[in-house]
């Protein structure tokens, strides 16, 4: 985008307080662990300090690859809170997650131990080697992933802290997957975008515009 998607102002307030204020208000969440990047720790502290929030415990910075940020936070999380049995990993860059969505992430990793949001894909995915199409997976298998992940929190620190951490990882479950655990899905939203895009700007924009005209 040219631009840090989480401090651009989005109907108002900036990206990263949106997302924060969802966990604030949430009744399933107690503590908060914020990971920010190097350049923008002082910034993070300067909003916290600003803002109403209370769950704040700490903010940490992240680590090269997302992985390592995630486990930044998840050692700081082992250090404050050492008798945690759940944690949600969630991208700053998604604030238009509910609390719905966070409490039925809650009951499913109760319930499976390790458990992510996801849709359904709408659109025909078509597999592609050098231009040509070499394959078109079956669309009712295909389900685009989000965040929340939700985990045992004992069982997602020590995934990060294994073997199978050294390898790049696109997201949490799939360390727990290199593992032979099984992840669960559970239903995220459609409207639970990920600001990467202008686009996505506005796309945000106008649902968060419908939701205030709706209450």
């Amino acid at each position: 985008m040219g631009r840090d998607k989480l401090w651009i102002p989005l109907a108002g307030r900036i990206t990263l307080a949106r997302t924060i204020d969802a966990f604030e208000a949430s009744t399933a969440i107690d503590t908060i662990i914020i990971v920010a990047s190097e350049e923008r720790l002082q910034e993070t502290n300067t909003l916290c300090l600003h803002e109403s929030w209370t769950k704040i415990q700490a903010i940490v910075p992240g680590g090269e690859r997302r992985q390592d940020s995630v486990c930044r936070g998840l050692d700081a999380l082992a250090t404050l809170q050492p008798a945690c049995q759940w944690v949600m990993i969630h991208d700053g860059a998604r604030p238009l997650i509910s609390d719905i969505i966070i409490k039925l992430g809650l009951s499913s990793a109760i319930e499976h131990q390790a458990s992510i949001a996801a849709m359904p894909v709408k659109d025909t995915i078509k597999l592609v080697r050098k231009d040509i199409i070499v394959d078109t997976p079956d669309r009712q298998l295909l389900w685009a992933v989000q965040t929340p992940q939700v985990f045992s929190f004992p069982l997602i620190h020590a995934a990060h802290h294994s073997p199978e951490a050294q390898g790049d990882a696109t997201d949490d479950a799939l360390l727990l997957e290199r593992l032979g655990y099984e992840v669960a899905v559970f239903p995220g939203s459609y409207r639970n975008i990920k600001i990467t895009t202008e686009e996505d700007l506005l796309v945000a924009e106008a649902f968060i515009k419908a939701e205030q005209e709706e209450k």
